[in-house]
């Protein structure tokens, strides 16, 4: 098993809000695919940052990365719950959106 932390960052009014960590887990649980090998996920949340581990049996670490990655940015573009909120570029995990 292989895990992978990604880190959410508040922008704008987003700064001011709390995020239940339990309404996000829900939330990526709703947009995993059993494919993709998450096993378990842990959120923290704290002022204007989010700490989201991914958990995987995925081939290795950097699969775990790149899933948690785009995971994170579905759940941002499409929650309202999270606007406001991006993920931060890893270095060394170029997923979606990242070069």
């Amino acid at each position: 098993m292989y895990m992978a932390s990604v880190t959410l960052a508040a922008s704008g009014e987003a700064t001011h809000r709390e995020l239940d960590p339990h309404v996000l887990v829900d939330l990526l649980w709703a947009l995993a695919e059993p494919g993709l090998g998450i096993e378990h996920m842990r959120v923290a949340t704290g002022p204007g940052r989010i700490e989201v581990v991914f958990f995987s049996t995925a081939p290795d670490a950097h699969s775990v990365a790149i899933t948690g990655i785009h995971l994170c940015e579905t759940a941002v573009s499409s929650a309202p719950q999270l606007r406001g909120w991006i993920v931060v570029p890893i270095a060394g995990n170029e997923g979606p959106g990242q070069q």
